[in-house]
Order: C-alpha cells, then sequence, then structure tokens
C-alpha cells in the first residue's frame, strides 16, 4: 500500500471529510454532490438538459436549439453512451455492438479523422462498418478453480472512403462513467507527483492529464467537445469543426445546424453540470467483509494504483475523494493494448481506472468493464490485468476461493 493510504471508513477527527457522493434516490436524475445557490443549480439542471438532448439533423422542424447532428455520427446524445452520468453499456448480443462503443483511429491519418461514424443522417452513407467476435481464453487460479475470459476482435468494413492505411490503429472505446470528474479534475499536480513518487518502481505510473481511458483528456470541456464534434458531428466554439475530412466532399457540404451547433451558454452548462455531478453512495456495509476486503485488496496489491483516496481542496477547507485511482498511467501489457489493422499491438499505457461508483453500476445490468467493454465481471477485468499490474494478478490468483469471493463482494461495495 502507498505510503499514508488509508482505506476509506468513518472519517477521523484529524482528517479531511470525505466529499463527492450522494444517493441516487432517481436514477433519471442523479444529483450535485453539494449544494448550490440558485444561478448554479439553474445552470446544472439546464447542462442535464443539453446532455439529455437527442440532436437532429440541420433544418428539422422544431429543433432549432438542438439541430445539426452528423452528418456522420456515432451517436445522437451525450446521455445515450453515458446514461446518467454512467459508464457504457454491454452490447445486446455477442456480435452486436453496444450503442456506447466507438471506434477511435490512431496512427497515421486518415480520410475518416478520429473515428469511424456508423450512422449517418437520410441521404448519407455512414463511414463503415464495426464488427466484433470473440475467442475464449481459459484458465485455473492456484487452488484449480477454473476461470474463461472472452477476447474481443475488431474489423472495420463496409469503408466507403475506401481502406485504411498501413499502421491504422484501432482504438475501441466504450464510454467511461462522467460522475465526479470534475472532482478528479481538481486534484493537484503536486498530490499526483507525490502519489507517483511513494509507489514502488514495478508499479510506478506516468503522470500526463486527468481523464480519457489513456488520460489524453486535458480537462471536462475538452472531454465534452470532443464528443460533440466528432462522435455527434456537432460544433462548438471549443471544437468548431465536425469530424468530416477535407475528401468527404459531401459530409461537408451537408447543411448545419448554425455556425456552433451548440451554444456557448449551452456548451458550458453541460461542462458545470459534469462538473458538479456526484458519485453514487456506497451501499450499506457489513464491517466484518468491510475490513477483511479492504485487507485484500492492499495484500494483493491492487491499493497501489487504486489509490483508496485523495485529497482535493476546497474553498471551504481541504477534503478528501475516495476514487480509487491514482490518475497515472501504467502499462498493462501487451493483451490490454490497442492493436493495428495489422494485428500488431501498440501502446498499452492506460490511466488507473476509478472505482467508485461501481456498485451502483453493477446493481441492475450488465455491465462492460475496461476501456472496450469485454470483461462482464470484476474478476475477469482483474484477470486481464498484465504489464505492471501483473504482480497484482497473480497475488488475486494465489488467493483461496473464500478469500477471492471476499474481495469481489467488497470491490462491489464502492
Amino acid at each position: 500500500m502507498l505510503a499514508g493510504a488509508q482505506t476509506p471508513t468513518a472519517t477521523q477527527p484529524d482528517e479531511p471529510a470525505f466529499i463527492g457522493r450522494a444517493p441516487f434516490t432517481d436514477r433519471l436524475n442523479p444529483p450535485a454532490y453539494e449544494p448550490m445557490s440558485p444561478l448554479p443549480r439553474e445552470q446544472f439542471d439546464l447542462g442535464k438538459a443539453v446532455f439529455n438532448t437527442t440532436w437532429a439533423a440541420a433544418g428539422r422542424s422544431g429543433a432549432a436549439a438542438s439541430d445539426g447532428l452528423g452528418p456522420l455520427f456515432v451517436t445522437n446524445s451525450c446521455e445515450s453512451c453515458h446514461n446518467n452520468g454512467e459508464r457504457g453499456r454491454a452490447e445486446p448480443a455477442p456480435d452486436k455492438l453496444s450503442n456506447s462503443f466507438v471506434m477511435q483511429l490512431g496512427g497515421p491519418a486518415t480520410v475518416y479523422n478520429h473515428v469511424i461514424n456508423n450512422q449517418a443522417i437520410d441521404g448519407h452513407r455512414p463511414e463503415g462498418r464495426i464488427e466484433i467476435s470473440w475467442r475464449e481464453r481459459a484458465g485455473r487460479h492456484a487452488d484449480g478453480s477454473a476461470w474463461t475470459l472472452r477476447e474481443p476482435v475488431y474489423a472495420v468494413a463496409q469503408l466507403q472512403y475506401g481502406p485504411l492505411p498501413p499502421g491504422t490503429v484501432l482504438r475501441p472505446r466504450i464510454a467511461p462513467a462522467v460522475f465526479g470528474n470534475g472532482l478528479l479534475e481538481s486534484v493537484s499536480q503536486k498530490t499526483l507527483q507525490a502519489v507517483r513518487d511513494a509507489q514502488p518502481a514495478a508499479v510506478r505510473g506516468d503522470l500526463l492529464a486527468r481523464l480519457g481511458w489513456q488520460a489524453e483528456v486535458a480537462n471536462i470541456a475538452d472531454q465534452s467537445a470532443h464528443a460533440f464534434a466528432r462522435e455527434m458531428g456537432v460544433t462548438s466554439l471549443w471544437e468548431a469543426q465536425d469530424d468530416c475530412t477535407a475528401e468527404q466532399s459531401e459530409c461537408r457540404a451537408a447543411p448545419n445546424g448554425g455556425e456552433l451547433e451548440v451554444s456557448g451558454e449551452h456548451f458550458a452548462a453541460v461542462v458545470a453540470y459534469q462538473t458538479r455531478l456526484a458519485v453514487p453512495a456506497r451501499p450499506a456495509r457489513d464491517a466484518a467483509l468491510d475490513q477483511k476486503g479492504a485487507e485484500l485488496f492492499v495484500a494483493t496489491g491492487c491499493a497501489a494504483c487504486h489509490q483508496p483516496h485523495l485529497p482535493v481542496s476546497r474553498l471551504s477547507g481541504p477534503a478528501r475523494i475516495d476514487a480509487y485511482t491514482d490518475l497515472l498511467r501504467h502499462d498493462m501489457g501487451e493483451e490490454l493494448a490497442d492493436r493495428t489493422i495489422e494485428g500488431q499491438p501498440v501502446s498499452s499505457l492506460w490511466r488507473t481506472a476509478p472505482l467508485w461508483g461501481l456498485a451502483h453500476v453493477l446493481q441492475d445490468r450488465q455491465v462492460a468493464l475496461l476501456h472496450d467493454g469485454r470483461a462482464r465481471t470484476v474478476e475477469e477485468a482483474i484477470l486481464w490485468h498484465g504489464g505492471q499490474a501483473q504482480s497484482s494478478r497473480r497475488a488475486f490468483n494465489a488467493l483461496k476461493r473464500s478469500q477471492r469471493e471476499q474481495l469481489l463482494a467488497w470491490i462491489a461495495t464502492l
């Protein structure tokens, strides 16, 4: 465990309070994590409305404030990927993509720009179709208990503007949760540097940005602008060009919903909504399980990267968040790496995923964990850990079955 790290229980008198969580009593109306005066509350509520807006094609009757979708896109609303601020959903069937899934592109520049837009408004054709198939992996824990994993294999078909150039990297992504991002964004560089310095050399991470699967996004505004422009084809002051390239003449010539399709007021409100959005409160827990699970979390090395708490500064004074992340990038091994269209693995550096809110996500639906949703359970997600996390995976494999069940049950309360 990192020096000074503790698993959040009751706050001691000399320790800052934990903030950031609130009960999600109405799953359709997620709350802010702190009270607000009337003007910020109005902006929060407006941001929630824009976040939930279904965008329409330019010129659609009655949609003047929310037109400009596409003409090429992946989804038509923020909510469709991040339902009530949560992470993306699992695929509806083994050969079907989740509607929270995006195929980003890396490597050399392509006519398709940043993402493969697999939908289009009337009169236009999608850029291509994403195909997914699965390979099964099987193994056993040290006590002989069997496990299976599913490995996704991706392909892009029916490309409308020619083949992807050699070396193009397929970057499959499921939508991450956005709740709590405002507090993650507020963690200081000094804090994260101290966390990094305290980590053993074998698991020491890289410090980059706060957000994104690979810590590649500086802040909520950038993340929102990228999603609007690249995945919905909706422009804003922050990103005034959609994902169409010069070679896509039909796309570039299509009508738009105005020079900036998201107004400055609406864009600021969406950012404010995400900044203040609470993380679901943890459920009631059995004290004995809570203690044992937390001890196993430390003993297996999970807490070295999934830092149990981080300090944040507030106008009202110091506070802490129990996000269970160090916000650093770690090498997670070749098995989790993105791959080129030729099948060659590339970067496997991933930001430590925050675990807070996991209990809420696990409540009542199939989950899609890790960067592309391949893991159907917390256990599967752990078993995919390699690289700098390989020692923790081995420690998990070496546990007795009863200990694994205790640890998994505890993680499911986060």
